[in-house]
């Protein structure tokens, strides 16, 4: 982004800062997060944004590649996104005002986006688009039935690579292709490479190859669930008394 005079006639889109607590499997903290978001319902249609859809990979599309690739004993690798919403291009010019705490030069000055921001209507879209380009750059096709699943095949090799929005799950029965995949997806964008796969939207995975086997449990989010009602009735309880 860059500091412009704001436009007449034009309404500066809104901002604000989030901080988030990540957690890994076990419920323990990870690491603390904070970025800087678009106040999306300020922008108006037509103006700052249009088409704002973008597809995400169904429960049961991933469940079903997962046991594919159990029963053919495939590579299971995953990957994120580190910073999802540099990578979007923008199509309309969108203003927004300076975030709280890095204001700079005249007060009427605002910030010109150059790239999408989380919370932008079209921030899904355009990363989207910019993902889809590359993926069908280098072969990749995406599936009918699931818009957010490419597949390639290659002789004998084969390759499906699910996305969630700035998640990846990569599944290939060739190690070689699949790191080399990674080493390809990381040089276009900022990516994260987190091994095999373990832990994918609140999902914990474990795998036995010895007996053909991957399990999947929510642990984590039934605690949670439980936890909130608990104190929910808790709360409910002292409120009564």
């Amino acid at each position: 982004m860059s500091l412009a005079p704001f436009p007449k006639g034009r309404k500066p889109v809104s901002c604000k800062w989030v901080f988030k607590i990540k957690h890994g499997v076990n419920g323990e903290i990870e690491r603390h997060k904070a970025k800087l978001v678009a106040r999306g319902f300020t922008q108006t249609f037509g103006v700052d944004y249009n088409e704002t859809f973008a597809p995400i990979a169904k429960f049961a599309s991933i469940c079903g590649i997962l046991a594919l690739a159990t029963i053919e004993d495939m590579e299971i690798h995953q990957m994120d996104v580190k910073t999802t919403f540099l990578n979007g291009d923008l199509e309309e010019d969108i203003y927004m005002e300076q975030p709280k705490g890095f204001t700079e030069g005249d007060e009427h000055l605002v910030c010109k986006l150059h790239k999408s921001l989380y919370s932008l209507k079209q921030f899904p879209r355009a990363w989207n688009q910019k993902l889809d380009v590359f993926l069908k750059n280098i072969e990749f096709v995406k599936s009918d039935v699931n818009f957010n699943v490419y597949v390639t095949q290659v002789g004998d090799v084969k390759f499906f690579i699910v996305v969630y929005i700035d998640d990846f799950i990569l599944v290939c029965n060739n190690k070689d292709k699949l790191l080399q995949m990674k080493e390809e997806l990381s040089q276009k964008f900022q990516m994260k490479n987190l091994g095999y796969l373990h832990f994918f939207l609140s999902m914990e995975v474990e795998r036995d190859h010895a007996q053909c086997l991957l399990y999947i449990n929510q642990k984590l989010d039934i605690s949670r669930i439980f936890l909130n009602a608990s104190h929910g009735r808790l709360q409910s309880h002292r409120s009564a008394t």
